[in-house]
């Protein structure tokens, strides 16, 4: 297949953990074509990517954009992926109408998280809104979750303590026993360049993961790769699930003020409480399970396999911008 002949995709959002892991994902099938639309030409990510033959399609606030500019953005396209960031998400309804207009074959909209009914959690709620609207488009679609990530999922070691997102990866909440479906970052993109050309996929729900396991195993496997046990179990803060409950409340009690702390105290409550986000359970909600459409990519790789290279001295998957959010969130909180 020439380069030509191969199809075009255009991934938003494109500089962020998700993006940057589906792009990695296309280019080392070498089955596309691929373009990042970003805000800027200038970020260090931006010029590795073209580096790496990728093109750079610019647009500086994608919220703000209008339908001319983004249908011109995405002529010749033949598949959008976002992964924007949860804050302008509601930007997709116009990116997916320009796609519309400019021919795109099929789109993947942000639902790189977990699984969750209606009502389980506001930020998927606002997902499954763009869901329908979509359909209503009647633009060629795929949605695909994959769990948590392995890197959010296992705490970090004691000597992180004092980074917001380290001491929060020590919240041990509810009871420890309920299930739930993870992915590491660097597969979900050799996951979508798998289910992009597929056409099983198309206007389906396909749920990636490669592990399932309790919270009780990721403290487990962390406590004994992390280096020092003792300290590691007293930095651990256990939430119960009446706790959580009560601050999901609280927060919703505060509107807009209290959004981005809703967000995370309900991921846990639906995934550590609720236990929404298991293979068995999307399943049975509609969706396409990995390990059954592409069994010669299984077995993958375990949480403790993925532990080994993990620790002791663990990467932050997130840009040092949402590390400072969290930062900010935090002292907010207080």
């Amino acid at each position: 297949m020439s380069d030509a002949s191969k199809p075009l995709v255009v991934v938003a959002g494109a500089t962020g953990a998700t993006g940057t892991s589906v792009i990695n994902g296309l280019l080392r099938s070498g089955n596309y074509r691929v373009a990042a639309l970003v805000r800027s030409a200038d970020k260090p990510a931006v010029v590795d990517f073209k580096k790496r033959g990728v093109e750079i399609l610019v647009c500086p606030d994608l919220a703000k954009a209008t339908h001319s500019e983004l249908v011109e953005l995405l002529k010749g396209a033949d598949f959008v992926v976002s992964t924007v960031h949860a804050v302008i998400l509601s930007a997709q309804r116009a990116l997916v109408a320009a796609a519309k207009e400019a021919g795109v074959k099929r789109v993947i909209p942000d639902d790189f998280s977990t699984h969750a009914p209606p009502g389980a959690m506001l930020l998927n709620d606002i997902k499954l809104g763009i869901r329908d609207y979509i359909r209503e488009l009647g633009i060629g679609y795929t949605f695909v979750e994959v769990g948590l990530w392995y890197e959010s999922l296992l705490p970090y070691p004691p000597s992180y303590g004092g980074n917001p997102l380290a001491d929060m990866s020590m919240l041990f909440r509810g009871t420890g026993d309920v299930p739930t479906a993870c992915t590491a970052l660097a597969s979900i993109g050799d996951f979508v360049a798998r289910i992009l050309l597929d056409p099983r996929t198309l206007n389906q729900t396909v749920f990636v993961w490669e592990d399932e396991r309790t919270e009780s195993d990721f403290f487990r496997i962390a406590e004994e790769k992390c280096g020092d046990p003792a300290a590691f179990r007293a930095r651990i803060v256990r939430v119960p699930a009446d706790a959580m409950a009560a601050q999901i409340e609280e927060v919703k009690a505060k509107g807009d003020a209290g959004i981005a702390m809703r967000f995370f105290l309900e991921y846990g409550f639906s995934t550590f409480v609720r236990g929404d986000n298991t293979v068995e359970k999307a399943v049975k909600d509609g969706a396409l399970n990995s390990k059954e459409m592409y069994p010669a990519m299984y077995p993958r790789k375990s949480v403790e396999e993925f532990a080994e290279t993990f620790y002791p001295n663990p990467p932050y998957p997130w840009p040092e911008e949402t590390i400072k959010a969290w930062t900010q969130l935090q002292t907010e909180a207080m």
